[in-house]
């Protein structure tokens, strides 16, 4: 019976569509007008204030997070033939949850609050699930869960936490980064969700981000000049497009539906550079 079940288990795994990391686009619902709320949100925050601006990502934060395992739940489920948990049954998901959406409020304190953050995220998800462990199910892989909760949480928080952390360089800094990625994400979806091809997306996406680099290059947007801009703009157009590979492989496959952690995605690899980057560019 274990040989039957161990050969079932192996055809079934031959029978799975490969991966896909190439993302295709979720087109149902309002997507255009969700994507808008976003850009307006994020923009008005880094327009008003600092702290509005952490608030509004660390709510981003904190949904990619808790999104991103809920599917990871389902894929564990579905391997064990049983349920997937809710947000408290979850040992992963809350307080992965919690550690993504803090860390963009730390950078609202500093770069030095967010060092300091970071430490501490990673030590209370161990602590907490390997004292949980005993109690809630999934015991045995604790040390599993606690790694898969801490690489979410701090992914997703750096990838929020960086347009707070360039609010620090200047309100406009601020602007144009949400700018750049914003046109990178318009791009790549209007053009990648009718493309026959996985790179006319990102394409249009690099496109859209060269057009809006000249556009914040003749306006004067202080502390960027022209010189900072086009810098900016290449670092985004070479980054931006390795953002949602990553988050496909966080995911699993870049074919399943992930709203929320596709509004941060064009980050996941730009948003922890770009501190450094700006730094050395201004």
């Amino acid at each position: 019976m274990a040989e039957l079940t161990a050969a079932g288990r192996l055809r079934q795994g031959f029978s799975r569509p490969p991966r896909r990391l190439a993302v295709v686009h979720d087109t149902d619902g309002p997507r255009v007008r969700w994507g808008l709320v976003w850009f307006v949100a994020s923009l008005a925050g880094a327009v008003v204030a600092r702290g509005l601006l952490a608030v509004v990502m660390a709510l981003a934060a904190g949904l990619a997070a808790d999104q991103l395992l809920r599917l990871r739940d389902s894929d564990d489920a579905a391997a064990a033939g049983t349920r997937p948990g809710g947000l408290l049954s979850d040992p992963r998901r809350l307080p992965a949850t919690l550690a993504a959406a803090a860390l963009p409020l730390a950078a609202a304190a500093g770069t030095d609050t967010l060092a300091a953050a970071l430490p501490a995220v990673v030590v209370v998800i161990l602590v907490q699930r390997l004292c949980t462990a005993p109690v809630q199910p999934g015991h045995a892989r604790a040390v599993t869960d606690a790694a898969l909760a801490t690489s979410t949480a701090v992914g997703i928080g750096l990838a929020a936490a960086a347009p707070v952390l360039a609010h620090g360089f200047g309100a406009q800094a601020a602007v144009v980064v949400l700018l750049l990625v914003c046109a990178y994400d318009a791009g790549d979806f209007l053009v990648g969700s009718g493309s026959a091809t996985v790179w006319e997306g990102p394409a249009a996406g690099v496109a859209a981000v060269a057009v809006a680099t000249f556009a914040v290059s003749v306006v004067p947007l202080e502390p960027l000049d022209a010189r900072a801009a086009y810098a900016l703009g290449a670092i985004t157009c070479v980054l931006a497009p390795l953002g949602p590979l990553a988050g496909s492989l966080l995911i699993g496959d870049g074919r399943r539906p992930a709203r929320f952690l596709r509004r941060l995605d064009s980050l996941l690899i730009l948003g922890p550079i770009l501190p450094y980057a700006l730094g050395a560019i201004l």
